[in-house]
């Protein structure tokens, strides 16, 4: 995965954040607070408004900012959506490699660790998870390809997870293709019910979907009070999460 963000730093200055071509980023507080809110509002400008429409004067006037100003944090639109990209694609790929590599952890706990930190992540970053989900079809090949693989790496370490979790005896036999699908899937979901004034924490949710994921997957056991204390664990997990959106 460390190519991934090789080739993010070779896309050249109208295409990849500062970050990724090593440059030195804003330390204060303050500036980092506006860069990210320049990442938000841009976001929402290229969705509603649509990427090539949509000019560094549009988002420096959104967001109260001189065009100068805006220059401070980024030197072009792309500039902008590489940052997305990295933000939503390249770093949590990275990250799960880090999980992957962890010989310490069991591909059970591997795939609990991926599932909670990226629900967090989803959760944490507001609508922009959504609104970078709909700009897919608007970035450009050169960030495209970057994009896709990023995405393909993240698919490829479920798949591994509940492979590794079958051969180990912890996981029974399913496809490992569709049940990486269906994980992912329960993890994305999330973004479209979840609201940050509800009861629950981002980690708190992170922890039901891993453990209702997770006993999904589970190998059967012939041992009945062990099933009943699943079953119920998930019945109760399954309640807390109704009380979110009833």
């Amino acid at each position: 995965m460390a190519t991934a963000k090789n080739a993010l730093m070779q896309t050249g200055p109208a295409s990849a954040s500062a970050e990724a071509r090593g440059q030195r980023l804003p330390t204060n507080p303050r500036k980092e607070l506006v860069r990210e809110q320049l990442i938000d509002i841009a976001a929402r400008m290229f969705d509603s408004k649509g990427y090539t429409q949509t000019g560094m004067a549009d988002i420096a006037r959104e967001i109260g900012l001189g065009r100068s100003a805006v220059y401070h944090y980024f030197s072009s639109k792309e500039e902008i959506l590489a940052a997305l990209v990295e933000a939503e694609a390249l770093k949590p790929s990275l990250h799960l490699q880090e999980i992957i590599d962890d010989e310490t952890l069991s591909p059970t706990e591997k795939l609990r660790r991926g599932l909670i930190d990226g629900i967090v992540r989803r959760l944490s970053s507001g609508s922009r998870f959504l609104l970078f989900s709909r700009l897919e079809t608007q970035i450009p090949d050169q960030l495209g390809s970057l994009y896709n693989r990023s995405r393909r790496q993240i698919y490829d370490f479920y798949v591994r997870c509940i492979r590794d979790g079958i051969a180990a005896g912890d996981f029974r036999e399913v496809e490992p293709k569709v049940a990486a699908f269906a994980v992912i899937g329960m993890a994305n979901w999330t973004s479209r019910w979840y609201s940050p004034n509800g009861p629950m924490t981002p980690e708190q949710i992170g922890e039901i979907i891993a453990d209702i994921a997770i006993q999904g997957l589970r190998a059967p056991t012939n041992d009945i009070a062990s099933a009943r204390a699943t079953i119920q664990s998930l019945r109760g997990q399954i309640d807390d999460l109704e009380k979110m959106l009833f």
